[in-house]
This record gives C-alpha cells, sequence and structure tokens, in this order.
C-alpha cells in the first residue's frame, strides 16, 4: 500500500526531480564512496549561504563535517532522548518538538532514523526517511553542517557535544524544503 512504499529522491513517484536527474540510492552512493575512499559530497544540497539561509542569506556560514567539529563524533550518546534535542538560531521551535516527541515512539524512531555511525563504514553520508506530500521519502544527506565562525553549530544540536543525529535529520528536513531558512 501506498503507506509502506519508500521513494528515493528523484525517484518516479516521489514528487522531487533532483538537480542531477540521479535517483538518491543511499545505500548505492555509501557503497560508491567506500569504494573510491572519498567522503560523500551531496550536489543536491551545497554547502552555501543559501542551504544555510535562504534567500535572505546574509551571515557567513562554514559547513564543518562532525569530525571537524569535535573529536570523536557519535550518532547517538547513550541512545536518542527528547533532552538531547537543543534549537539553534532559527525560529523552529516546532521542529525541535516534533523531534523530541518522534524519540518517545521508538518504533517510528527507529523507521525515520535508521541506525548509522560516524566508526563503521563511515562515508560522509547519512540518509532518513521522512513523511512528506502523503508519502514515505528515504533522503540522504552529506554530513557537512552549517556553523558559525567558532565552529559551533548555526542550528539544531544536541545536549551532548559529540552526538549529531538531531542536527543531521533536521538537515534532510532542510534539504527537501530547499534550505534551513524555510524550516521557520
Amino acid at each position: 500500500d501506498q503507506y509502506s512504499k519508500l521513494y528515493k529522491l528523484g525517484e518516479r513517484g516521489s514528487g522531487y526531480k533532483t538537480r542531477t536527474g540521479q535517483v538518491q540510492d543511499y545505500h548505492e552512493l555509501h557503497s560508491q564512496c567506500l569504494k573510491e575512499g572519498v567522503l560523500f559530497e551531496d550536489p543536491e544540497f551545497p554547502c552555501d549561504v543559501w542551504s544555510a539561509w535562504g534567500p535572505t542569506g546574509q551571515r557567513k556560514v562554514q559547513w564543518l563535517r562532525p569530525k571537524e567539529i569535535c573529536a570523536k563524533p557519535q550518532f547517538f550518546v547513550e541512545g536518542a532522548s527528547r533532552f538531547d534535542v537543543l534549537q539553534g538560531e532559527l525560529g523552529n521551535c516546532w521542529m525541535v518538538a516534533s523531534i523530541a516527541c518522534l524519540t518517545l515512539k521508538k518504533e517510528l524512531f527507529s523507521r525515520v532514523v535508521p541506525e548509522q555511525s560516524f566508526e563503521e563504514n563511515y562515508a560522509g553520508i547519512f540518509h532518513f526517511v521522512i513523511w512528506k506530500d502523503n508519502r514515505w521519502l528515504d533522503v540522504v544527506v552529506d554530513d557537512r553542517l552549517p556553523c558559525r565562525p567558532d565552529g559551533k553549530l548555526y542550528f539544531i544540536r544536541s545536549r551532548h557535544d559529540d552526538e549529531f543525529w538531531s542536527a543531521l535529520l533536521e538537515k534532510a528536513y532542510a534539504k527537501l524544503q530547499g534550505s534551513y531558512g524555510a524550516l521557520t
């Protein structure tokens, strides 16, 4: 049925066309990065001022991978908790509340946030399953995150400085909206 089908971005029926015209298949992209020994850079959501702030973006932004932000990044620290999710500089408390509530429904959380790692087979690529426009979408992102000049995350972050699942989930949703600025 339509509620169990999982669409990849760019796939017919997904409701999204990719800039490159290619379907974004997490498993294929991940394998390709490992084979080539490179870290993934998402051509569909470039690391630029527009992706961070949208059309009004005036602030400087640097895009850093978690391994550039802290010594030993982790996807989860002691599991996921609603208390982990902290709002950044956007007026998107609705997003923070939604992500926090998601942690209370373990079965749904495990569907939306698949088990991933910064250690085992790390290739700078992550994916999340998001319900949007009446369908499930598998959204691929690279792990470059928008940071202030001091290296701190601009947007959603965890109360643990080395935990990144919530920041990466927010990035996946920002990608679907066109920018982080569109999340306000």
